[in-house]
């Protein structure tokens, strides 16, 4: 079976087989040694927390994590704003209070919460029945005998309707950058967009997803050093 195929067949919870990202060819990632998450920028309280999926999965891939909570209230009593664009200086007073050298921030870019729809189907039935007519027959004695001759069948066809309830899926997309302190560069950023029944469990694939490439792209990118 081709590629495409199984990406296609391979899930209920995948709408898309791999997530699009770009690693910076440049920047050098052996000074990388703890991530500062940000709260992502979200305006769905179905998806509140999305962050925390990515903390886990880089948690998981090894990375050390200085989690979104304790990050915020850190930067509170330090009477620092992190809403809208990041300037440099404000990524590098992030670091130097945090002692983390990259940030991730990111943003749900859309989502379509699951619904329930209501549609008609239909449905054909067919019905057979034989068509016999009755008949007397003259024995050899000089007796009558009555008996049924089959003529054929007959076939009805009829229509059934009736309401199906079936469910959407819901449907999320989430963008997802690295910063780096210092010069507040983007090293990193992945996007990636899926559905499944539940809002959390889409953007829990879709944050295994992109932290699974950028792990990958990392390796790669180390090796060919």
């Amino acid at each position: 079976m081709k590629k495409w195929a199984v990406c296609l067949l391979s899930g209920v919870l995948l709408a898309a087989c791999t997530p699009k990202a770009v690693i910076s060819p440049t920047y050098d990632f052996s000074h990388m040694n703890r991530i500062g998450i940000m709260a992502f920028s979200n305006t769905w309280a179905d998806l509140n927390g999305v962050e925390n999926l990515f903390a886990k999965y880089l948690i998981r891939n090894g990375f050390k994590v200085v989690e979104r909570a304790q990050l915020e209230s850190i930067l509170s009593e330090h009477h620092i704003s992190v809403s809208g664009y990041l300037a440099p200086q404000t990524t590098r007073e992030i670091g130097r209070i945090l002692g983390v050298d990259v940030l991730l921030i990111g943003e749900v870019s859309s989502y379509s919460p699951a619904r329930t729809e209501l549609a008609m189907t239909a449905s054909r039935r067919s019905q057979s029945r034989p068509i016999v007519r009755q008949d007397v027959m003259r024995m050899p004695d000089g007796t009558y005998v009555g008996y049924q001759r089959n003529l054929g069948t007959q076939v009805s066809n009829s229509v059934d309707v009736r309401p199906t309830e079936y469910t959407i899926n819901a449907k999320v997309a989430v963008i997802a950058k690295l910063v780096d302190v210092e010069t507040a560069e983007i090293i990193w950023i992945g996007s990636d967009s899926t559905e499944s029944a539940l809002a959390l469990d889409a953007a829990d694939a879709i944050a295994r997803k992109l932290v699974k490439s950028f792990t990958k792209q990392l390796a790669k990118q180390e090796k060919s050093l």
